[in-house]
C-alpha cells in the first residue's frame, strides 16, 4: 500500500510500477467533494481512471501486471 504524496494517475502508475496493490487518493478526493459536493467524488474517480488509462497508453502496457516492465529502468 501507498500514502501521501499521491494526486492523480501518473502518481497512481508510478506506486502500482514500484509494487503497490492499492494506494490511498484521500486528500484528492476532499478537493473535489469540496469543490463540487456530491458530484465531487464521482468527479475525481473519474479523472483518476482517465489519467491512469493515459499513462497506460502512453507506455503502451495493456495490463497494470506489466507496469514495472515498463516504467522502471535497471
Amino acid at each position: 500500500m501507498v500514502d501521501s504524496g499521491l494526486r492523480g494517475g501518473p502518481d497512481i502508475a508510478r506506486a502500482m510500477a514500484s509494487g503497490a496493490e492499492f494506494t490511498f487518493m484521500g486528500r484528492s478526493f476532499m478537493y473535489g467533494v469540496g469543490a463540487l459536493g456530491k458530484q465531487g467524488g464521482n468527479h475525481t474517480i473519474s479523472l483518476m481512471k482517465r489519467e491512469f488509462q493515459q499513462v497506460m497508453e502512453q507506455v503502451c502496457c495493456e495490463r497494470v501486471e506489466d507496469l514495472p516492465q515498463h516504467l522502471i529502468t535497471k
